[in-house]
């Protein structure tokens, strides 16, 4: 759909060459992006990449709008997480069986902003023991900054 209404044609493989000339041409790792279809083992960013992707959306966008867009603590896809205070977490999980991720924004307890991607890859624990894992190490490094 997105080739359709930026090139006018349906075309994958035109649609991810376009944009990795253009939009995404600062992305520090080329990625391997076979698709379309988003959510895919086959399409692989790095965590790095996805640092990338939100500071520039941060910086396009505004840090309000991406409040806006992304779930907080206690909400969406972080229901379960992040309640104690919520709103100093604006984040978007991802998950295929065995890797786990999670990236976007946390304000630390001295409001420091930073910009954060933690990808758990082929793990063989519970997925809410993952999940918490990655909450304490988060709310560990809010804490500290």
């Amino acid at each position: 759909m997105a080739a359709n209404e930026k090139l006018g044609v349906m075309n994958d493989e035109k649609i991810v060459d376009t944009l990795l000339k253009t939009d995404l041409k600062g992305l520090p790792q080329h990625p391997a992006w076979a698709d379309g279809s988003g959510l895919s083992r086959f399409n692989l960013f790095s965590p790095n990449d996805f640092v990338w992707l939100l500071n520039k959306m941060k910086n396009e966008f505004g840090m309000e709008r991406m409040k806006r867009i992304l779930p907080t603590g206690g909400r969406g896809t972080l229901r379960n997480y992040y309640k104690d205070g919520s709103n100093f977490i604006f984040a978007k999980t991802g998950s295929l069986t065995g890797v786990i991720c999670l990236s976007g924004f946390i304000y630390t307890s001295k409001n420091k902003l930073l910009i954060f991607s933690v990808l758990v890859n082929n793990h063989h624990s519970n997925v809410t023991e993952i999940r918490k894992g990655v909450e304490g190490f988060l709310m560990s490094i809010r804490k500290k900054y």
